[in-house]
């Protein structure tokens, strides 16, 4: 019996660890969207500062069309409303606290974008480079990112392919997420 405790209990530790150690260590999250012919997307998490195996979210685009949950249309957005009716003011007001305290915790490791873009008419396409360029010559970007636009003037299109890379530790979401709970359920000024 003394055996099975013991064996439970460095069990029950070793997962206690793990946990701690994936909550503590940077996430690495990898976005690709292409718009080319063939659409996709996809996201890559890898825990443990990038070391632990790859979760790969996302496929190719394919065709068809989604199977619903079998809910009519009119209940679901009966659903919906109710829904929106039990919203509180205190969490609509401390909401973009929250996304700031959030996005400042998610630190950028790499940025790629390439794309493609015309208006069809060349005139309309021409003023578009000139308000995109000095995003892309005028301001030096971090080694991080790199930006590749290239103007077509005889068609109408957007294609573009890009890569975001960002670090973010869970636990430090933790103190976000706690100041955006106090602010709705904490003392009233």
């Amino acid at each position: 019996m003394e055996l099975m405790l013991a064996i439970l209990f460095w069990l029950v530790m070793t997962i206690v660890t793990l946990v701690v150690l994936a909550l503590i260590t940077p996430v690495l999250v990898s976005v690709h969207l292409n718009n080319s012919s063939r659409p996709f997307y996809r996201i890559e998490i890898r825990a443990f500062s990038g070391i632990a195996p790859r979760l790969t979210v996302g496929q190719k685009r394919q065709g068809g069309a989604d199977k619903k949950s079998g809910q009519k249309p009119q209940q679901a957005k009966k659903h919906t409303i109710s829904r929106l009716k039990r919203v509180d003011g205190a969490a609509v007001r401390a909401l973009p606290k929250l996304i700031l305290g959030v996005l400042r915790r998610i630190h950028l490791v790499e940025l790629h974008i390439d794309g493609v873009y015309g208006l069809g008419d060349p005139a309309e396409t021409g003023q578009l480079c000139g308000m995109l360029m000095p995003l892309q010559y005028a301001n030096s970007l971090p080694s991080v990112m790199s930006l590749d636009l290239r103007p077509d003037f005889h068609q109408r299109t957007l294609r573009c392919n890009m890569t975001a890379v960002v670090r973010v530790t869970v636990a430090a979401l933790f103190v976000p997420a706690a100041e955006f709970v106090w602010r709705i359920y904490g003392p009233r000024r």
